[in-house]
């Protein structure tokens, strides 16, 4: 049977780069409104670039215990000898606020007008005089 691992990343600054042990199989469960949604990934290194490859496997609206047992049953087709694990949690969803009470009208302030002054428009004056 496959060891289930933990999800290792490192952080690189504001970036967590995930470091697998590959070969392995990767279940990651998210949720959306409440709703999960889980995938298995298939992470191996090709032997001759070294490159780290992936395949995605699975991918269903199902809790992260369907997809680990999913990904412990076809490990072993794989040659696989280990499991990471991630399972972000559901967000609560914010349940009803309790009524609050109507805040106060403040008495609107007085405000006195403040008396416009008509000036009497100036006739300017030309700058081109004539002589």
């Amino acid at each position: 049977m496959a060891t289930l691992l933990s999800w290792t990343s490192v952080g690189i600054g504001d970036l967590d780069v995930f470091l697998p042990s590959p070969p392995c199989l990767v279940v990651y469960t998210a949720y959306a409104n409440g709703r999960p949604e889980s995938w298995v990934t298939y992470f191996w290194q090709d032997e001759n670039t070294g490159l780290l490859n992936h395949q995605l496997l699975y991918v269903q609206p199902v809790a992260f215990e369907t997809a680990l047992a999913w990904a412990q049953e076809h490990a072993p087709t794989r040659g696989v000898e280990r499991i990471h694990v991630k399972h972000a949690q559901a967000k609560k969803s914010p349940g009803p606020k309790a009524a609050s009470k109507p805040k106060a009208k403040k008495p609107a302030a007085k405000k006195t007008a403040a008396k416009k002054t008509s000036r009497a428009a100036k006739p300017r004056a030309s700058k081109l005089q004539s002589k």
